[in-house]
Protein backbone atom coordinates (compact mmCIF):
# COMPACT_ATOMS: atom_id res chain seq x y z
CA UNK A 1 0.00 0.00 0.00
CA UNK A 2 2.72 2.28 1.19
CA UNK A 3 4.67 1.80 -2.12
CA UNK A 4 1.06 2.41 -4.59
CA UNK A 5 0.37 5.50 -2.72
CA UNK A 6 3.65 7.21 -2.51
CA UNK A 7 4.69 5.94 -6.06
CA UNK A 8 7.58 3.48 -4.78
CA UNK A 9 8.71 0.73 -6.62
CA UNK A 10 7.85 -2.23 -4.91
CA UNK A 11 11.30 -3.71 -4.82
CA UNK A 12 12.53 -0.22 -2.91
CA UNK A 13 11.10 -1.84 0.22
CA UNK A 14 12.64 -5.21 -0.06
CA UNK A 15 15.47 -3.71 2.55
CA UNK A 16 15.58 -1.17 4.86
CA UNK A 17 15.94 1.44 4.45
CA UNK A 18 14.49 2.17 0.68
CA UNK A 19 17.75 3.87 -0.44
CA UNK A 20 16.35 4.37 -3.84
CA UNK A 21 13.25 5.53 -3.22
CA UNK A 22 14.66 8.15 -0.39
CA UNK A 23 17.28 9.19 -2.90
CA UNK A 24 14.97 10.32 -5.88
CA UNK A 25 12.59 11.70 -3.18
CA UNK A 26 15.26 13.59 -2.15
CA UNK A 27 16.13 14.76 -5.91
CA UNK A 28 12.63 15.30 -6.80
CA UNK A 29 12.47 17.66 -3.93
CA UNK A 30 15.12 20.50 -5.10
CA UNK A 31 13.98 21.98 -7.52
CA UNK A 32 10.77 23.94 -5.83
CA UNK A 33 12.92 24.77 -2.69
CA UNK A 34 15.12 26.41 -4.84
CA UNK A 35 12.27 27.79 -6.34
CA UNK A 36 11.45 29.81 -3.44
CA UNK A 37 14.39 31.71 -2.58
CA UNK A 38 15.17 35.06 -3.04
CA UNK A 39 18.31 35.41 -5.21
CA UNK A 40 18.83 38.72 -3.55
CA UNK A 41 18.87 37.79 -0.22
CA UNK A 42 19.09 33.72 -0.60
CA UNK A 43 16.35 33.53 1.70
CA UNK A 44 14.08 30.72 1.15
CA UNK A 45 10.17 30.33 1.98
CA UNK A 46 7.21 32.46 1.94
CA UNK A 47 6.55 35.79 3.60
CA UNK A 48 7.29 36.91 6.45
CA UNK A 49 10.64 35.07 6.70
CA UNK A 50 11.90 33.29 9.59
CA UNK A 51 14.96 31.62 10.28
CA UNK A 52 13.70 28.15 9.95
CA UNK A 53 12.99 28.89 6.59
CA UNK A 54 16.67 27.75 6.33
CA UNK A 55 16.40 24.65 7.97
CA UNK A 56 16.23 23.50 3.94
CA UNK A 57 20.01 23.65 3.72
CA UNK A 58 20.32 20.48 5.14
CA UNK A 59 18.41 18.69 2.49
CA UNK A 60 19.93 20.63 -0.46
CA UNK A 61 23.08 20.03 1.33
CA UNK A 62 22.52 16.11 1.34
CA UNK A 63 21.61 15.86 -2.08
CA UNK A 64 25.14 18.08 -3.61
CA UNK A 65 26.63 15.38 -1.57
CA UNK A 66 25.39 12.13 -2.07
CA UNK A 67 26.82 10.59 -5.23
CA UNK A 68 23.87 8.20 -6.79
CA UNK A 69 22.71 7.17 -10.12
CA UNK A 70 19.09 8.42 -9.03
CA UNK A 71 20.68 12.17 -7.69
CA UNK A 72 21.20 14.60 -10.53
CA UNK A 73 22.28 17.32 -7.87
CA UNK A 74 25.33 15.63 -6.95
CA UNK A 75 27.69 18.67 -7.05
CA UNK A 76 25.94 20.69 -8.99
CA UNK A 77 27.13 24.31 -9.10
CA UNK A 78 23.97 25.75 -8.86
CA UNK A 79 22.84 24.17 -5.82
CA UNK A 80 26.09 24.72 -4.22
CA UNK A 81 25.34 28.74 -4.86
CA UNK A 82 22.00 28.30 -3.71
CA UNK A 83 23.76 26.79 -0.54
CA UNK A 84 26.24 29.21 0.55
CA UNK A 85 23.54 32.18 -0.08
CA UNK A 86 21.30 30.40 1.59
CA UNK A 87 24.02 30.10 5.06
CA UNK A 88 25.04 34.47 4.14
CA UNK A 89 21.36 34.99 4.86
CA UNK A 90 21.56 33.70 8.46
CA UNK A 91 24.56 35.36 8.96
CA UNK A 92 23.12 38.03 7.69
CA UNK A 93 20.26 38.28 10.17
CA UNK A 94 22.16 37.12 13.34
CA UNK A 95 22.58 39.85 16.72
CA UNK A 96 25.82 40.11 17.88
CA UNK A 97 25.11 37.26 19.94
CA UNK A 98 24.28 35.15 17.17
CA UNK A 99 20.38 34.99 17.45
CA UNK A 100 17.35 35.60 15.47
CA UNK A 101 14.63 36.49 16.17
CA UNK A 102 11.68 33.80 17.63
CA UNK A 103 9.18 34.50 14.63
CA UNK A 104 6.25 32.69 13.83
CA UNK A 105 4.57 32.38 10.06
CA UNK A 106 1.49 34.64 11.76
CA UNK A 107 4.01 37.17 12.96
CA UNK A 108 4.55 36.77 16.36
CA UNK A 109 7.37 36.82 17.90
CA UNK A 110 9.00 35.47 21.15
CA UNK A 111 11.74 37.34 21.64
CA UNK A 112 15.55 36.25 20.57
CA UNK A 113 17.47 33.06 20.19
CA UNK A 114 19.80 30.78 19.20
CA UNK A 115 16.99 28.81 17.13
CA UNK A 116 18.19 25.01 18.16
CA UNK A 117 16.32 23.36 14.56
CA UNK A 118 18.17 26.27 12.74
CA UNK A 119 21.74 26.05 13.62
CA UNK A 120 21.77 22.11 13.63
CA UNK A 121 20.54 21.80 10.39
CA UNK A 122 22.86 24.39 9.01
CA UNK A 123 26.23 23.01 10.91
CA UNK A 124 25.23 19.83 9.59
CA UNK A 125 24.90 21.66 5.75
CA UNK A 126 28.27 23.00 6.87
CA UNK A 127 29.99 19.69 7.50
CA UNK A 128 28.79 18.62 3.94
CA UNK A 129 29.53 21.40 1.85
CA UNK A 130 32.51 23.39 3.72
CA UNK A 131 35.49 22.28 1.59
CA UNK A 132 33.44 23.39 -1.69
CA UNK A 133 32.18 26.51 -0.57
CA UNK A 134 33.64 29.83 -1.95
CA UNK A 135 36.50 30.73 0.08
CA UNK A 136 34.24 34.19 1.10
CA UNK A 137 31.37 32.38 1.53
CA UNK A 138 32.93 30.06 3.84
CA UNK A 139 34.25 32.70 6.26
CA UNK A 140 30.97 34.02 5.99
CA UNK A 141 29.63 30.68 7.28
CA UNK A 142 31.93 30.19 10.36
CA UNK A 143 32.06 33.52 11.61
CA UNK A 144 28.75 33.27 11.72
CA UNK A 145 28.53 29.69 13.45
CA UNK A 146 31.81 30.35 15.81
CA UNK A 147 29.33 33.37 16.71
CA UNK A 148 26.47 31.22 17.53
CA UNK A 149 28.08 27.52 18.67
CA UNK A 150 29.79 30.06 21.07
CA UNK A 151 26.80 31.53 22.60
CA UNK A 152 25.01 27.90 22.85
CA UNK A 153 27.98 26.12 24.68
CA UNK A 154 26.91 27.74 27.97
CA UNK A 155 23.53 26.30 27.82
CA UNK A 156 25.39 22.84 28.42
CA UNK A 157 25.74 24.28 32.03
CA UNK A 158 21.93 24.41 32.67
CA UNK A 159 19.23 21.78 33.27
CA UNK A 160 17.79 19.38 30.72
CA UNK A 161 15.20 20.45 28.36
CA UNK A 162 14.16 19.59 25.27
CA UNK A 163 15.66 22.89 23.39
CA UNK A 164 19.29 22.64 24.95
CA UNK A 165 18.98 18.48 24.26
CA UNK A 166 18.86 20.01 20.76
CA UNK A 167 22.18 22.31 20.87
CA UNK A 168 23.93 19.71 22.65
CA UNK A 169 23.56 17.47 19.43
CA UNK A 170 24.44 20.18 17.40
CA UNK A 171 27.29 20.80 19.51
CA UNK A 172 28.96 18.14 19.76
CA UNK A 173 28.92 18.22 15.60
CA UNK A 174 30.18 21.81 15.63
CA UNK A 175 32.80 20.35 17.93
CA UNK A 176 33.59 17.86 15.10
CA UNK A 177 33.85 20.50 12.34
CA UNK A 178 35.88 23.01 14.41
CA UNK A 179 38.06 20.72 16.13
CA UNK A 180 36.73 21.89 19.49
CA UNK A 181 37.42 19.20 22.17
CA UNK A 182 36.03 21.27 24.74
CA UNK A 183 32.71 21.58 22.86
CA UNK A 184 32.50 18.07 22.59
CA UNK A 185 33.32 17.01 25.82
CA UNK A 186 30.56 19.64 27.23
CA UNK A 187 28.11 18.32 25.14
CA UNK A 188 28.46 14.09 25.66
CA UNK A 189 27.93 15.38 29.47
CA UNK A 190 25.39 16.84 28.62
CA UNK A 191 23.77 14.35 26.39
CA UNK A 192 24.46 11.88 29.29
CA UNK A 193 22.16 14.03 31.68
CA UNK A 194 19.23 13.41 29.32
CA UNK A 195 19.79 9.67 29.50
CA UNK A 196 19.95 9.70 33.23
CA UNK A 197 16.66 12.04 32.59
CA UNK A 198 14.18 10.05 30.90
CA UNK A 199 11.20 8.64 32.61
CA UNK A 200 10.73 4.75 32.80
CA UNK A 201 7.49 5.68 30.50
CA UNK A 202 10.34 6.63 27.97
CA UNK A 203 9.82 10.12 27.86
CA UNK A 204 10.92 13.10 29.53
CA UNK A 205 9.32 15.55 32.06
CA UNK A 206 9.23 19.22 31.52
CA UNK A 207 7.76 21.68 34.10
CA UNK A 208 5.16 19.01 36.18
CA UNK A 209 4.45 16.15 34.03
CA UNK A 210 5.17 14.20 30.79
CA UNK A 211 5.53 16.17 27.71
CA UNK A 212 4.99 13.34 24.99
CA UNK A 213 4.96 15.31 22.39
CA UNK A 214 8.71 16.72 22.50
CA UNK A 215 9.69 13.16 22.84
CA UNK A 216 10.40 13.38 18.90
CA UNK A 217 12.93 16.32 19.97
CA UNK A 218 14.63 14.44 22.27
CA UNK A 219 15.13 11.27 20.68
CA UNK A 220 16.04 13.01 17.09
CA UNK A 221 18.88 15.10 19.15
CA UNK A 222 19.95 11.38 20.97
CA UNK A 223 19.77 9.77 17.45
CA UNK A 224 21.96 11.94 15.17
CA UNK A 225 24.25 12.57 18.25
CA UNK A 226 25.04 8.54 18.84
Amino acid sequence: LMALTTGARCDDWDTWPPRSYLVRSLAGSVESTLASQDPATGRFGTQPWICTDQNVLLPLAAAWAIEDPENPWYHDQRLLEAIGKGGEALVDDQDAKGMWIFRKKDNSTWGQIHMPWTYSRWIRAYSLVKDALPAESRQKWEKGLLRGFTGIRKYMDGGVHNIPTHHAMALYIAGQCFDNQEWRDAAQAFMAKVVGEQCEGGYWSEHCGPVVGYNAVYVDALVVYY
